[in-house]
């Protein structure tokens, strides 16, 4: 019989929220846009990662961090109004074109829908309501909220406040180690592999896109609260 699952959860930036268009943003202030996006955003996953194991800070303050480390490298002079622009841009990014169809029949099940993110709280629910999908997530779990990053298992634990167990939990990530982590939790996880990646071992289930989310969740019972 297959395994009841009661929550579907959702990663943000990267899985639901479109990290790439941050590159229309930059630029003006580089000649180099998509390689600063790439660069920044892997910054500011170092940081999250050194934090995790160190001195704790939330996810704006790396966001600030990591910019302004890897902007000599990609000829940005900045400024307070261009550092905020640059900042306040990853609370108005768009949702990648799979999100809504995949929200929309997720949703038909009845069962919550919930996001988990590193982001900070306030900042996750401005991208979330930029791109107008908000309301399809009955709770928002911050990382900041016990001080510390994913993959750690505090950080996804707190699901199971819902009154849930691990294994009633379907975890969805476009990054592989967040989808791992959230498996040494317990949760059933999808990798929504992107960027086509390569990666030994996989998580329990990868798919390309959320448009294959409708065909994983036929696998299992769904149970709604």
């Amino acid at each position: 019989m297959a395994d009841s699952i009661r929550v579907v959860a959702f990663d943000l930036y990267g899985t639901l929220i479109d990290v790439d268009a941050l590159v229309d943003a930059l630029r003006q202030y580089t000649p180099m846009p998509e390689a600063a996006c790439a660069a920044w955003r892997q910054r500011q996953l170092q940081l999250s990662n050194a934090a995790s194991s160190g001195r704790y800070m939330d996810f704006d303050r790396i966001t600030f961090t990591a910019l302004h480390e890897i902007a000599p490298r990609f000829h940005m002079k900045l400024d307070p109004s261009s550092t905020k622009a640059l900042i306040d841009a990853w609370a108005a990014l768009p949702p990648y074109d799979d999100v809504v169809p995949a929200l929309k029949s997720a949703a038909k099940s009845m069962v919550p829908m919930v996001v988990l993110t590193n982001a900070v709280a306030h900042t996750a629910r401005n991208a979330l309501a930029h791109a107008s999908i908000g309301d399809f997530f009955s709770h928002l779990f911050s990382a900041d909220a016990v001080k510390t990053f994913k993959p750690r298992s505090a950080v996804y634990e707190q699901i199971l406040t819902l009154g849930v167990a691990p294994s009633e939990v379907l975890f969805v990530s476009s990054n592989d180690w967040d989808a791992m982590g959230a498996r040494q939790a317990g949760f059933h996880t999808v990798w929504c592999n992107r960027r086509r990646a390569v990666l030994s071992p996989k998580p329990e289930r990868t798919i390309d896109d959320l448009y294959a989310l409708e065909r994983v969740l036929s696998e299992y019972a769904l149970t709604a609260f």
